[in-house]
């Protein structure tokens, strides 16, 4: 007898609004993040919209989420890498994947340049194409994304707006600062 994959969501609040996991449970597969949102009932709306299966719970989506709710309070996270082995990225081809993984390399705190990106690829001139495969991102924050901006330094574009992607290099900025004064 075959196992039903079932599709299932989890909405959380964070200080930043309303984020949402999406996941598969048997086995477990992170499918989604969505990014904050101020507005419930919207935000759930357009998770049920989606073909994401009902609410639910699994522990690995609560760990995930409370990873989010951790970054969003400007919980200094260390060094930990994406927990790879639960990204669902059949999807993705091979060159969107190892785009994926030099973004996720970017210390937190610190930003790249798409063009510095698409040079680790050893495809100097594919600067839109790291931006194309950013912004189709399906696991932001856990793949931290927003850590990517314009070589002039201006952040860009963000599936969650620009201003979001502001805000979140600004709390790690004073994040990383913070902690690197308590060291001392």
């Amino acid at each position: 007898m075959e196992m039903e994959i079932r599709n299932r969501n989890m909405v959380f609040e964070t200080l930043f609004g309303y984020c949402a996991v999406l996941f598969r449970e048997n086995p477990f597969f992170l499918v989604r993040v969505l990014l904050p949102s101020d507005q419930k009932d919207h935000f759930r709306k357009m998770v049920q919209k989606e073909i994401w299966g009902i609410s639910g719970f699994h522990s690995d989506a609560t760990a995930i989420s409370l990873t989010i709710i951790d970054y969003f309070a400007g919980k200094f996270p260390g060094t930990k890498p994406p927990p790879w082995d639960l990204l669902d990225m059949r999807h993705l081809t091979p060159l969107h994947q190892q785009v994926l993984r030099i973004t996720s390399e970017i210390p937190y705190g610190q930003v790249r340049s798409y063009k510095e990106i698409a040079q680790i690829l050893n495809r100097p001139r594919a600067y839109r194409f790291v931006g194309s495969c950013l912004a189709k991102n399906p696991f932001p924050i856990i793949i931290p994304c927003h850590r990517v901006v314009r070589s002039d330094l201006s952040v860009g574009k963000f599936g969650g707006g620009s201003e979001l992607k502001k805000k979140m290099i600004e709390l790690e900025s004073k994040t990383t600062s913070e902690y690197m004064t308590c060291k001392q």
